[in-house]
This record gives C-alpha cells, sequence and structure tokens, in this order.
C-alpha cells in the first residue's frame, strides 16, 4: 500500500502555504518531515488527515477526499502536537479507538485488542484515571494506544514528543518504529530535533516556504541539504555507525585569532 501526495497546493488569502507537492510513502516507512517554523509541515499532515481539503492525495488508487468521515478514522489516525484531551478516563479513550468500527458495542476482538494495547504500552496502572490529570509522557503514551487501535493504514504524527522527557521520547519512538514496521503502516512524524529525525525515520522530507527541496533517504542525508534547509552552517560526524548533527563552528574546530 502506498500513500501518495499530487501537486498538492494549498494557499490561505495572499499566502502560498504549500506549493505543488508531489511524493510517496509506502506501508513499513516512517517518513519524518522536517524544515524551518512556517515551512508547511503542520498544514501538509492536515490535509492528509482531511481537517484542511485533501484532492490530490490518494491511498492507494483511492482519494481521501471521496471518503467519509467514518471510512478515514478506519484508514488514518492523526496525533496532533496539541491534540485536545477530552475528559474521559484512559479505558474511555483506548474505546474510543474501535469505535469507528464497533460503535457502541465493543466485541471480543476488540476487547483484545484494547487489552493487548494495555499491557503493550504498560498502562494496566492509569486505566480509571482521567487523562486530562496524567503527565504529558503518560497522556500522549495513552493517545498514541488510542490512535492504533484504529488500526489505521496511515499514521500521522505532528511533533508528537516536543514535550516530553528523554526517557519517555525514545519510548515513543521506539514504539512508533514497533508499530510501523509490525502493522506495516505508511507513518508521517513531524519532527524537530534531527538527531531523531536521522535514527528513526527512513525518508525525509525537507519542507521550506512550503515547497519540497529534498526528498531523501535518511541514510543518504547531506550536511548541506540541512544548511540549506535551515540557513545555518551544518556538520555532520559519524560515530561507532551513528550520525550526530552539529549546527554553527563545530567544538573541535579552533576559530581564535590569535594577537602578537
Amino acid at each position: 500500500m502506498k500513500l501518495r501526495i499530487e501537486n498538492l497546493c494549498c494557499t490561505i488569502g495572499e499566502r502560498c502555504l504549500l506549493d505543488t507537492l508531489n511524493t510517496q510513502v509506502n506501508s513499513g516507512e516512517i517518513m519524518g518531515i522536517i524544515g524551518p517554523n512556517g515551512a508547511g509541515k503542520s498544514t501538509l499532515l492536515k490535509h492528509i488527515a482531511g481537517i484542511l481539503p485533501c484532492k490530490n492525495i490518494f491511498l492507494d488508487e483511492k482519494e481521501l477526499s471521496t471518503l467519509s468521515v467514518r471510512e478515514r478514522a478506519k484508514e488514518i489516525a492523526y496525533l496532533s502536537q496539541f491534540a485536545t484531551t477530552p475528559s474521559m478516563s484512559v479505558l474511555e479513550v483506548l474505546e474510543l479507538g474501535r469505535r469507528a468500527y464497533s460503535g457502541m458495542l465493543l466485541s471480543t476482538k476488540d476487547k483484545a485488542l484494547i487489552e493487548e494495547s494495555i499491557q503493550h504500552f504498560n498502562l494496566s496502572s492509569l486505566l480509571e484515571r482521567n487523562i486530562a490529570t496524567l503527565s504529558g509522557g503518560e497522556r500522549q503514551k495513552v493517545l498514541i494506544a488510542g490512535a492504533l487501535l484504529q488500526e489505521p493504514k496511515v499514521l500521522l504524527l505532528d511533533e508528537p514528543i516536543s514535550h516530553l522527557d528523554p526517557k519517555n521520547q525514545l519510548e515513543m519512538l521506539l514504539a512508533m518504529r514497533h508499530v510501523t514496521q509490525h502493522k506495516a503502516l505508511i507513518t508521517l512524524i513531524v519532527l524537530h530535533d534531527m538527531q531523531h529525525a536521522i535514527h528513526y525515520t527512513h525518508r525525509l522530507l525537507m519542507l521550506k516556504n512550503g515547497r519540497i527541496i529534498h526528498d531523501t533517504p535518511t541514510k543518504e542525508i547531506e550536511a548541506s541539504m540541512l544548511q540549506t534547509l535551515f540557513d545555518v552552517q551544518t556538520s555532520l560526524h559519524v560515530n561507532n555507525g551513528h550520525t550526530f548533527v552539529y549546527y554553527g563552528h563545530h567544538h573541535d574546530e579552533t576559530h581564535e585569532k590569535h594577537h602578537h
């Protein structure tokens, strides 16, 4: 299965937010969307999610704009950076993830999937808690668990780890990688941290001023691409098979002037 975007444009007033985007993502693949603020990253995800018009976006040969809201909920799960959390218990949030399939009455299969999710995300001690009272990391875990219970084909994550501590960031990224590969999802994630983008994605879509300036396999990334993208001097260093990104003058370069 593949998600295909053809000549996607978005103009609000005089402002062009997305300018003729073309790309495709295959199942089992994580595409990281990176770029400076205002580049159009969140706007792109909103189009795919159907929050903004989704003409010119196809899941295999099906144009997303032809789907009903309920059909789309079965295909696409979207977790926004500013997800509002309703006043519900954790268990109710998880059950909501199955409602697109079962309506109000949950089947034995639904209950088994919810139980599996509770174990996978280690949520058993939180089930009765109101989601609004959880810490940022716990809340994000519950929301992603609920999103995955929709059994979507496409998972859209808009900066899902921005407000999490390092332990929860790592848990979230590992969970994303695990489910993408095991459930053959098409995953698009907006990330701010280039280190995470390099370690946890297969492809990088680089957006600037609403245009794609690079669409490349992550392992083929070059410092010059990031330099153009962020307008800042960038260097990449490989250590034990891991790539590290440095901005500005790296500390092992000396730029001191010696006065006599």
